[in-house]
């Protein structure tokens, strides 16, 4: 890009930083639209008049959760499934378990009732998922598709494989699918305004934590791509890139083929021209105008990239640690059950947020159920950040309430010398955030929790290294973390509400963060007490 355009997104995407994180009472200030009447977004995208292609029924177990985890496949090297091609059921198990609906609220205070594998606020959903198919699966033709989750469909957009086009703006070479995570904004902004662009950053984080994890339980490898270029990826979904745009691409290919390099695509040059433009008709109902939300829309234009950039240093986005004594550590590495012992079905079948009113239960719980929610979180990731897996350019600190056998107080999670610890930070009194979660989040009572995961990233380094993308970037990052931990955790019988009212200054000072390092998700850690609410799951 031109200096001038650096310049500009790089001061766009500062701005948005502080501006998101100053305080949730700015969103109200501006006014945010009603929720529950007739004008609300449509919960599920549906397209008229595109052929549509109904998904056998998904299989109710699909592996282990931690295939996905690089130190458990090392621990069991022989036992990780191998997918040999990618046909109907393995789409209809990974689409399902990645993003359909696992339960639903019923009864009359049953205000967001369909709840799906990935937490969203307020169960808005705006993050979309597309999948383009180099090759038929079964009855499915080759082609660009849109998953309906309702439904448990794919609507055709685009017959034929992977263009060039695609797999050259994308980065990838030989997968026999891609999945696009897109954001839909209306379906968050119409109540949201502009800080619906951070609830759906983080949304698609998760998502795509979600699809590695089903993924590799299938036997898939996967690999995500957070820069491409908008502009070909948009055209060839048919995306208007101001109501929807895509976020991320996952390159998919069955863990029994033969890896192809992934480096080294020929830059052939592009031009938008080369894909014929679609304009798929989808159903709406809201009619709030977009300019409502322009901070956002000004953000995203921003964002734009032409194409993936070049593999950027990890170390740039985690401090220096130190080395901790002996006595300070809390090891998460014990035994845990083999292959086969985490069902992910299971997990994500009990995965919640703790109810709209989340009291934890009394406590304490036992270390040994906190620590497999944890010691995977920062496991390396396969992305474009780098030619090999790095770890996620996020850092975790946990504050521990409520783990037997451990005195109250702040961890790091720390994976640079080795298996996964916790490091206890001495001197930092916790109790003042504690108090300010309660404050902010009444719906949520964090002093009762077991333990509170506070991720944090380099938001100077993300801006160094993608600009103006640097935002969504880092938020996806974390997304894919927070999803780990809450699916481990409710492997676990915990549940993970994730909040983003919070006091970001409080935060850093309890950390010992300077104001680089920019808190981008809390996590509140607890056992579910039983209340009146009936969340029947949805089996097949």
């Amino acid at each position: 890009m031109s200096s001038a355009n650096a310049v500009l997104r790089g001061s766009v995407g500062l701005r948005f930083w502080w501006r998101t994180f100053e305080g949730v009472q700015d969103l109200f200030a501006e006014g945010h639209g009603e929720e529950g009447g007739p004008d609300d977004p449509l919960p599920v995208k549906t397209y008229r008049g595109l052929p549509r292609y109904v998904l056998p029924e998904p299989v109710r177990r699909i592996g282990d959760a931690r295939w996905s985890f690089d130190a458990f496949r090392a621990s069991h090297p022989l036992g990780a499934p191998r997918l040999d091609r990618l046909d109907e059921q393995a789409l209809s198990a990974l689409l399902y378990w990645t993003c359909g609906f696992g339960r639903i609220e019923l009864g009359p205070h049953a205000a967001w009732p369909y709840h799906r594998m990935v937490a969203s606020a307020r169960c808005f959903h705006p993050v979309e998922l597309y999948v383009w198919l180099a090759r038929p699966a079964g009855a499915l033709p080759a082609g660009c598709y849109h998953y309906d989750p309702a439904h448990h469909s794919l609507t055709l957009l685009r017959p034929g494989s992977v263009p060039d086009s695609v797999r050259v703006a994308t980065g990838v070479r030989g997968a026999a699918g891609l999945l696009v995570a897109s954001a839909w904004f209306r379906k968050a902004a119409f109540r949201y305004r502009d800080y619906a662009y951070r609830l759906c950053a983080q949304e698609a984080g998760m998502t795509l934590g979600n699809a590695l994890l089903c993924g590799a339980a299938l036997g898939l490898r996967g690999r995500v791509h957070h820069r491409f270029d908008d502009a070909v990826v948009n055209r060839a979904l048919g995306l208007d890139e101001v109501e929807e745009t895509a976020f991320a691409v996952i390159e998919l290919a069955p863990a029994g083929e033969r890896a192809q390099k992934l480096a080294g695509v020929a830059p052939v040059p592009l031009s938008v021209a080369d894909l014929a433009e679609i304009r798929p008709v989808h159903v709406q109902t809201n009619t709030t105008p977009a300019h409502t939300w322009s901070g956002l829309s000004e953000l995203n234009l921003a964002a734009r990239l032409t194409g993936p950039g070049a593999p950027v240093d990890p170390a740039d986005f985690h401090p220096p640690a130190d080395v901790p004594s002996a006595d300070a550590v809390l090891a998460l590495s014990g035994p845990e059950p083999g292959p086969g012992g985490v069902e992910l079905a299971d997990a994500l079948r009990a995965r919640d947020s703790g109810g709209r009113m989340f009291l934890p239960a009394a406590r304490p719980v036992a270390v040994d159920r906190l620590g497999p929610a944890l010691r995977y979180a920062l496991d390396p990731v396969p992305s474009d950040h780098t030619g090999a897996r790095c770890r996620p350019l996020v850092d975790a600190y946990v504050l521990m309430l409520g783990a037997d056998g451990v005195s109250p107080g702040l961890h790091r999670l720390d994976t640079r010398s080795g298996p996964p610890v916790l490091v206890r930070l001495a001197g930092r009194d916790w109790r003042g955030v504690v108090g300010m979660l309660c404050d902010r989040t009444p719906a949520v009572n964090s002093a009762k929790a077991d333990a509170l995961v506070f991720l944090t990233v380099d938001r100077l380094a993300g801006d160094r290294w993608f600009g103006a993308r640097g935002y969504r970037v880092l938020h996806q990052e974390a997304g894919i973390v927070a999803q780990r931990i809450s699916v481990l955790a409710a492997a676990a019988g915990l549940s993970v509400r994730v909040t983003n009212g919070y006091h970001d200054g409080m935060i850093r000072e309890l950390i010992g963060a300077d104001a680089a390092q920019v808190p981008v998700f809390t996590l509140i850690i607890g056992r579910r007490r039983p209340t009146a609410q009936y969340e029947p799951p949805l089996t097949w």
